[in-house]
């Protein structure tokens, strides 16, 4: 066999096993190209560790990718903005974003005790009333739920929103501000109210009781919503079991998300106990009460004008969520 001849009957043999080693791979291919993928957003990693302490992360028939953000509102921008399929966020950053034009809809809805929600002041501070925070520096996050009670607890007792020095700032650095005395008080919700009350001594001012109803909310692309029906249904579902699932196993629970946030069990046995997250259906209440919140922003021009909340809501979702251990 001459040199030529040698080479031309390797270079066909090399093709012939590339060749197969494609045919090979073809069917695993096809396989990933298959498997969904659903985005999911998350906060301080509360969705991820309810999944996990809960053994709901072991059989899934599709890959959940999750993201994770401080607070509510970037939650919200990376859903308008395509990043991702769906995200999880109270009902106050909803608003602003839906507002804002976000092409998404509401798949789910939770409850928790406005009691979490909270405007703490330093254990020594003079601050006694909400009046008192006239002519005050509050720390609060813009378009949070801490932002929502502070204004509508202002309002309720009668401090015009001018009065009040609002410093927005994100939960970390409003934590350092707070325990510097930068600010003189903080608007902020569940494990940054615990932290500051079991770690720091601080003083709650008032609560959301009565001020808010501190609704809670996944919410989904629409175009997620036509190409991921199946996957988000069943996401949801395994979300509404998880919350059930902690709040009767809650010392199982704190276990698991302790460590994902940096605290410790007791800590955020505390703060989940305080807030009592429940998955509800989406009915006429709560339809009802996010449409006032929207009037309410429009009256004090938190968002430009009003808007009919209702077609932002997709109940078709009920169905696949429970709301009792079953």
């Amino acid at each position: 066999m001459t040199h030529n001849t040698r080479q031309a009957a390797r270079r066909n043999f090399m093709r012939t096993l590339a060749a197969g080693a494609v045919a090979a791979s073809l069917p695993l291919a096809a396989w990933a190209q298959k498997q969904v993928v659903l985005k999911v957003g998350d906060q301080t990693r509360t969705i991820q560790s309810l999944l996990e302490s809960a053994g709901l992360l072991n059989d899934l028939p599709y890959k959940l990718e999750f993201v994770q953000f401080p607070v509510a509102a970037p939650v919200m921008e990376a859903l308008n903005a395509g990043a991702l399929d769906i995200g999880y966020g109270g009902d106050a950053a909803t608003t602003f974003s839906l507002a804002a034009g976000n092409p998404s809809r509401i798949v789910a809805a939770y409850r928790s005790d406005p009691s979490c929600i909270a405007t703490i002041v330093p254990q020594n501070s003079p601050l006694k009333t909400v009046a008192d925070l006239a002519g005050k520096r509050v720390a609060v996050t813009r378009g949070s739920v801490g932002h929502l009670l502070l204004v509508a607890a202002l309002t309720r007792h009668g401090v015009a929103l001018d009065k009040v020095d609002f410093h927005f700032l994100q939960p970390a650095d409003a934590y350092s501000a707070f325990t510097s005395g930068a600010v003189d008080a903080w608007s902020i919700w569940t494990i940054y109210v615990a932290r500051a009350v079991l770690n720091n001594g601080a003083r709650i001012l008032v609560d959301g009781k009565g001020l808010v109803n501190n609704t809670a909310y996944q919410t989904a692309r629409t175009e997620s919503l036509s190409s991921k029906r199946a996957e988000i249904a069943d996401y949801v579902r395994r979300v509404a079991q998880a919350r059930l699932w902690a709040l009767a196993n809650l010392d199982q629970y704190a276990k698991v998300w302790a460590p994902m946030i940096g605290a410790t069990p007791e800590l955020a046995r505390y703060a989940y106990n305080m807030e009592k997250m429940t998955p509800v259906h989406i009915d006429k209440n709560i339809v009802a009460d996010q449409q006032k919140l929207v009037e309410y922003y429009a009256s004090l021009k938190v968002i430009p004008k009003p808007f009919d909340i209702a077609p932002y809501f997709d109940l078709s979702f009920n169905q696949s969520i429970p709301v009792k251990l079953s």
